[in-house]
């Protein structure tokens, strides 16, 4: 198969003499260490291969004195003050575009370090940037940028809480308000419960950072110096954003923040639990191209994060964790980074989660097939018969199946058809908007169709096997549902053929991570998983059938099982489920929710475990430190409402046999049709069509019949899938056209 997939490591020289070394990621920064001397180099803010900026917070330690750092030709040892551990930091700025060589001298020593400067607005390792590729700056209060890298002017504004609870804009120079509220952090400080807000742009993407800070006490703190003016913790939170479509813009949301002055944190609803971070102290930090409804690219989006966290560490130092959070697509994005990244995130808290974008997709596409058939079919198909077929309340995919058109091209947002319409040469480029378009650099170009080759399948599919096994639905309907799915064409519309998944795009699509296989990063970082239960028919007044909620509940059971598969155990993984009261407390930005509350305590909880895991110095590996880490008493729970006179009471259960049967978790149309508990075939291997499949033996006319539905067999899910291989290795970069290579291969 031509996969054109190179592996190759960062290779840095470090000397005292001169001694190979190599890039390795600790609990502090990238760092290089000469085995024969004490003296060593450490870059805090970045890879050393992939610093964008011309800057670098860097580490110099081994040394008593003060170093004499140069860079090139440029003497920069006066950026470097003393640090805590006995060693020197220093924000090293004036780097050029590609290679730039640091040394470190002292005491008859030296070290030297190769950093790779990259453009800050420039690509990274996602490959090359997407055309056309509109800027929404005033969507966010910054200027109108000059050219299409967006860059524009960072502003800082002040907000603070008053003692009713409202969020209102601060004027540093004026005189204090008399209201302002007081908080209590994490750390037990009592401090004004004032934010420091910058935005500006990095890697074409609206960023903000939010700091507790109080101006008119004291400088900010810097990544050298602290300063008693500010709450912050030390600990930093990475806010992603929900919904899944493609990008070709910058976006006008930043996670689960809003880019305007006036709504301050929340998009929608006041109070909640994003204003529970900045309350306790924590910093957060948010980027327009981590909202999965932007971006459904997760290796954007990764980049985004390493150069928003990297501008953040050259401000104020490395936090001592930082953990992600978000929902829906923010969970997706969350798990990918986690695994494929790792580093970038060291807990993770996703909400109504999912693996990834793929296996969020394909019970979708599978909803639409079965739906055209069920509305087509001349059969009598009870609603109950249709929801045993597709694996799940036959309502979600009424609701959802076409809600996130991800195999059509024009699933493109308003401002980019817009753009689009009016530009004779953008229209005839034919910008397209599906999942496999907008990740190109990961899937590349099928020569057949001079688009993004497709990953998605369906051939040998039994739909509704496990219905028919029990009873369910009749053999005439087995066969008719197999003989009238199809499949989606290349742009997105039903036909009668079935979907054939290229193979290429689908051996990329694990080796590269898009599918979630938790093979990486992944089992290195407790995960803390948080869903409010809305499986089934929704409350009145709502349609029992069109407005069912897309966040059911076997996700998180999917990526239990692939963290089983992939590592033997989930030991660092963490679900708990809560009951919905009704639409509105589902979403923690609701002040005063049961779910809002339940997080809190779980946030608590995951600061705790990520706490000891960074005291804990001995020699184990990650993984192991991991588990041995987490809190006795935090465990799987579920949340159920209390019946009787202290009704809407939420209590916590640990049982989870009881659980189960309280909040039972459904599927979709591929477990229904026999794939394992993982899901994360996205092609199965064939096998003859085999009568011991069938709980009733089928007639000979039916067995006829099925042996002419399959011609080359059904799914043989013993086996693993088509193509389907293991990650290659973390910290993949892309080329273009299919072409990756892992910084970090697997061994």
């Amino acid at each position: 198969m031509n996969n054109k997939v190179t592996y190759r490591t960062a290779s840095i020289a470090v000397s005292c003499g001169v001694v190979a070394s190599f890039a390795a990621w600790t609990e502090h920064g990238w760092t290089q260490t000469a085995a024969t001397s004490a003296l060593s180099i450490e870059v805090l803010s970045s890879r050393p291969e992939l610093v964008t900026g011309g800057d670098a917070l860097v580490r110099i330690s081994g040394v008593g004195a003060a170093p004499q750092v140069t860079v090139g030709a440029s003497d920069v040892s006066g950026a470097f003050r003393p640090d805590q551990k006995g060693g020197w930091v220093g924000l090293v700025e004036g780097l050029k575009d590609g290679s730039n060589q640091l040394v470190a001298k002292s005491g008859g020593k030296e070290a030297t370090l190769t950093v790779v400067n990259h453009s800050v607005n420039g690509t990274l390792f996602a490959g090359p940037q997407q055309e056309p590729f509109i800027c929404e700056n005033e969507s966010h209060g910054l200027a109108s940028p000059n050219d299409n890298s967006c860059a524009a002017p960072t502003t800082v504004k002040y907000f603070y809480r008053n003692k009713s609870g409202e969020w209102k804009q601060l004027d540093p120079k004026a005189a204090r308000p008399a209201d302002v509220a007081i908080t209590k952090t994490t750390e037990g400080r009592e401090v004004s419960l004032i934010v420091r807000q910058e935005k500006g742009v990095i890697n074409r993407s609206a960023y903000l950072i939010n700091v507790l800070h109080d101006p008119t006490a004291g400088p900010l703190p810097t990544a050298t110096t602290a300063s008693p003016a500010s709450g912050w913790n030390g600990k930093l939170i990475y806010s992603f954003g929900g919904g899944v479509q493609a990008n070709y813009h910058m976006g006008r949301s930043l996670g689960m923040m809003t880019g305007t002055d006036q709504k301050f944190y929340i998009e929608d609803l006041g109070g909640g639990f994003l204003d529970y971070f900045i309350a306790g102290g924590y910093a957060i930090a948010a980027g327009s191209l981590n909202v999965m409804g932007t971006n459904n690219d997760d290796v954007k989006s990764a980049e985004t994060v390493a150069k928003i966290k990297e501008h953040f560490i050259e401000e104020f130092g490395p936090p001592l964790f930082t953990i992600g959070h978000g929902a829906s697509g923010g969970s997706m994005q969350q798990h990918m980074i986690g695994n494929n990244y790792p580093g970038l995130l060291d807990g993770i808290m996703p909400a109504r989660s999912y693996p990834d974008v793929m296996s969020f997709l394909q019970p979708l596409y599978d909803c639409e097939l079965l739906e055209h058939v069920f509305n087509t079919s001349s059969n009598s198909w009870s609603t109950e018969q249709k929801g045993a077929v597709a694996g799940k309340y036959w309502g979600y995919c009424v609701g959802n199946g076409t809600r996130y058109p991800n195999a059509r091209p024009t699933n493109c947002d308003a401002t980019v058809k817009d753009e689009v319409a009016n530009d004779p040469k953008l229209k005839a480029k034919d910008v397209r908007c599906t999942y496999q378009d907008n990740l190109v650099s990961t899937f590349g170009i099928d020569p057949k169709t001079g688009f993004a080759r497709n990953p998605f399948d369906n051939v040998g599919v039994q739909y509704g096997l496990q219905a028919l096994n029990d009873g369910k639905i009749t053999f005439e309907q087995f066969i008719e549902v197999n003989a009238r799915v199809g499949g989606l064409d290349i742009d997105g519309k039903i036909v009668p053929q079935r979907m054939v998944g290229d193979p290429i795009a689908l051996r990329r699509a694990y080796e590269a991570g898009r599918v979630n296989a938790a093979d990486g990063g992944l089992a290195s970082i407790p995960i803390v998983d948080i869903r409010s239960y809305v499986d089934g028919a929704p409350p009145a007044p709502f349609d029992a059938l069109k407005d069912v909620d897309v966040h059911d509940g076997y996700h998180s059971a999917v990526m239990r099982a692939r963290l089983i598969k992939s590592n033997g155990n989930a030991a660092n993984h963490v679900m708990i489920t809560v009951a919905s009261l009704g639409r509105v407390q589902t979403d923690t930005r609701t002040a005063g929710s049961p779910l809002t509350r339940i997080s809190g305590e779980a946030l608590a909880q995951l600061d705790k475990w990520l706490t000891n895991i960074a005291n804990d110095k001995s020699d184990q590996p990650k993984v192991k430190k991991v588990a041995a880490n987490k809190p006795a008493d935090f465990v799987d729970a579920c949340y159920p409402t209390v019946a009787g006179p202290r009704v809407g009471v939420i209590e916590k259960l640990t049982d989870q046999e009881h659980c189960r049967k309280l909040f039972p978790f459904a599927g979709d149309a591929r477990l229904a049709a026999g794939a394992p508990a993982s899901d994360d075939i996205f092609k199965c291997a064939l096998k003859p069509v085999d009568m011991a499949d069938y709980k009733i033996a089928p007639t000979t006319e039916r067995s006829a019949q099925l042996k002419q539905l399959f011609p080359d067999g059904v799914c043989d899910y013993s086996k693993q899938g088509v193509e389907q291989a293991r990650l290659i290795g973390t910290w993949v970069s892309f080329k273009g056209n299919g072409e990756f290579a892992a910084l970090e291969p697997r061994r």
